[in-house]
């Protein structure tokens, strides 16, 4: 009985030493492929499954965090669903729009209403 419990430890630990390699593998492409991957986007590894998560300026980074991570030996599987890209302008205007506004159709040529016409 004990050599079956200390196999399963040893397995258990091998594991576990294969997904922090994993996880410093993964960070390292992401480092050398720019800052902005690297400093937002964070990693995760379990059993070979590797998850993204955090934030990233646009699709085109979130694409290439997952196929940097895909590309990394020992991964078994990329899961970037926790990986987010947020787009923000400048000076844009991040209220909800009011949902009581009415749904009457405004042409945005002539600057009336649709039953003014």
């Amino acid at each position: 009985m004990k050599h079956h419990s200390l196999q399963q430890y040893s397995q258990d630990l091998g594991m576990a030493v294969h997904d922090t390699w994993t996880t410093t593998r993964v960070k390292s492409a992401l480092a050398k492929a720019g800052s902005a991957l690297s400093l937002h986007v964070h990693v995760k590894t379990h059993a070979g499954l590797v998850t993204l998560s955090g934030r990233v300026l646009t699709h085109r980074q979130c694409e290439q965090a997952i196929d940097l991570a895909r590309a990394v030996p020992g991964v078994m599987e990329v899961d970037g669903r926790e990986l987010l890209t947020h787009v923000f302008m400048p000076g844009a205007n991040m209220e909800a729009p009011n949902a009581e506004e009415s749904n009457e159709y405004h042409s945005p040529l002539s600057g009336r209403k649709e039953d003014d016409r």
